[in-house]
């Protein structure tokens, strides 16, 4: 690779990822906090209520993270202490953390070309002390689980990166036993910090709503109604989010599909674009380096795979160490204007256009 000239003066830093805020945004929190009533309470079931009828979901609780929203999931399944989890070695890390606060012990899997769970593998994984899979539906595409039914073993699908995605008709996250989602700052939709746990029937959704308890501890993971006013506000406007990032997409399938790249142009119909996922030869630090030249930040798409920060061999996860190494993730959401899409673009082009 090149030479690339260092970002002229002037020009912007366009993030990886960013918050869509808006005017409304401000005045929903700001109502909500002249109204004196800023800790859990009435606004808050009322985003429970509007993200469960958004996924034609039974029920929603409400929680303080993503994280603690597995953990909450994990309790109402009983996982306890010698119990297993098998989850995905190519998911952040605090998906793992979630498991180990259970007392479960964390069984990691390798995954597939689509960066999703690999059930094949899952299956050569499965005990009698198996309590659940975590199927985490990554980028915004979902993951195979019709083959994890098969299994017969409790699902909890990891939404975090796929509000309002489906699968058959159905928005993931009503499909397993619970589905979570994360409202991060980075996520598709954003109360600042935050999570949500939905069932998608009634029997799930009462063991979701017992106190979460272990080892006589009872736990709490509220989220304020300050977050909620933010969440409902941007719930609103929802659809325009995902409507802009299938915008965007369809803009980098069109203008970068003459690079020596592997774009996600298989994934047009079946992701919400949560990442858009290029598979590349070139070396990421090199090319993340060239980007940053251009005041453009982009990222792997993971920070860091599980067996490697375990110290596990790396031969028994080949699909995750490929696509690790493989792919990196150009920035999509809904802030972006049309003027930074098309310096990414251009970006992209001059980068890889002088390739070897």
């Amino acid at each position: 690779m090149t030479m690339i000239t260092p970002r002229a003066a002037g020009l912007h830093a366009i993030p990886h990822s960013k918050p869509g805020l808006e005017e409304q945004d401000w005045v929903a929190v700001l109502e909500t906090f002249a109204s004196g009533q800023i800790a859990q309470g009435s606004k808050c079931h009322e985003f429970e209520a509007a993200i469960a009828d958004f996924l034609e979901a039974e029920g929603a609780v409400a929680t303080g993270s993503g994280t603690t929203a597995l953990f909450l999931a994990l309790m109402a399944l009983d996982v306890r202490p010698g119990d297993e989890v098998i989850l995905p070695t190519y998911v952040c890390r605090s998906v793992y953390d979630a498991v180990l606060w259970s007392g479960a012990s964390p069984v990691l899997c390798d995954i597939g070309e689509d960066w999703c769970l690999d059930a094949a593998t899952v299956h050569l994984h499965l005990t009698k002390r198996t309590k659940a899979i975590i199927a985490v539906h990554m980028f915004g595409l979902a993951a195979d689980l019709h083959a994890l039914q098969t299994f017969g073993v409790p699902i909890i699908e990891d939404c975090a990166h796929a509000l309002g995605g489906s699968l058959d008709g159905r928005k993931l996250g009503t499909i397993g036993a619970f589905g979570i989602y994360s409202f991060h700052a980075t996520k598709l939709l954003t109360t600042g910090e935050g999570g949500m746990v939905v069932a998608g029937d009634r029997a799930h959704l009462d063991r979701l709503r017992r106190p979460a308890a272990s080892d006589g501890i009872v736990y709490r993971f509220p989220l304020s109604d300050l977050q909620a006013a933010l969440g409902l506000s941007q719930l609103r406007r929802f659809d325009g989010f995902l409507q802009r990032r299938q915008a965007i997409a369809a803009t980098y399938l069109s203008e970068l599909d003459d690079l020596p790249v592997t774009l996600p142009t298989h994934l047009r119909h079946r992701s919400i674009f949560f990442r858009f996922p290029i598979l590349t030869g070139d070396p990421f630090l090199e090319l993340q380096a060239a980007f940053q030249a251009k005041g453009i930040q982009i990222r792997r798409g993971v920070d860091q795979l599980l067996h490697r920060l375990l110290g596990l061999n790396p031969a028994k996860f080949p699909g995750a160490e490929r696509q690790f190494e493989a792919t990196l993730s150009l920035p999509i959401y809904p802030a972006l204007t049309d003027a930074e899409v098309g310096r990414i673009v251009a970006a992209s082009r001059a980068i890889w256009g002088q390739s070897s």
